[in-house]
């Protein structure tokens, strides 16, 4: 029996057909079914999946559905949230802002897992993640004064339960 933590990569033509049926469901999805989205679509699609014959397959990793389904709720609260404060902070009139960098230990190990949590930094109220060097992740805030290190380290513990994954420690 094999072991599954130690599948192969999917073979390169079932790499690239799942890669072009997904960009072109996506590219439907996202043009509404309109048939003159496809002369532009069908071909980008190809070059798409032409790519993951020319690139080297990426990392395996998990996901666990409990931490996804957290996660969700998560996302769409946070999303809410965030949006409220933005906007609550753009239309007053003393507009209380004090924008600036500040840096995050990060405790994800590097991979997809890390990559994930840096790009959705940005639901939280007036985030922006804008590097990482080293073990640090340099972020672009609209308040100084907000305590976000709470809220990153709860984000980071999402992705990391959504990933299947324990933190570093710091």
């Amino acid at each position: 029996m094999s072991d599954p933590r130690h599948r192969s990569s999917p073979s390169r033509p079932r790499r690239f057909l799942v890669t072009l049926v997904a960009c072109l469901v996506l590219w439907w999805v996202l043009t509404g079914g309109d048939p003159g989205g496809w002369i532009i679509g069908v071909p980008v699609a190809l070059l798409a999946a032409v790519s993951v014959l020319v690139l080297p397959p990426g990392r395996r990793y998990r996901l666990s559905l409990g931490g996804l389904l957290i996660f969700m709720g998560f996302f769409l609260w946070q999303s809410f949230v965030g949006g409220l404060d933005v906007s609550r902070r753009a239309l007053s009139p003393r507009m209380p802002l004090t924008p600036g960098f500040i840096d995050y230990p990060v405790r994800l190990p590097p991979g997809p897992a890390l990559t994930f949590f840096m790009n959705v930094i940005g639901l939280l109220p007036g985030t922006l993640s804008v590097g990482l060097h080293r073990r640090r992740i340099r972020l672009h805030v609209l308040d100084l004064r907000m305590p976000l290190h709470a809220s990153l380290s709860r984000l980071e513990y999402r992705v990391a339960a959504l990933f299947g994954l324990r933190l570093e420690a710091s």
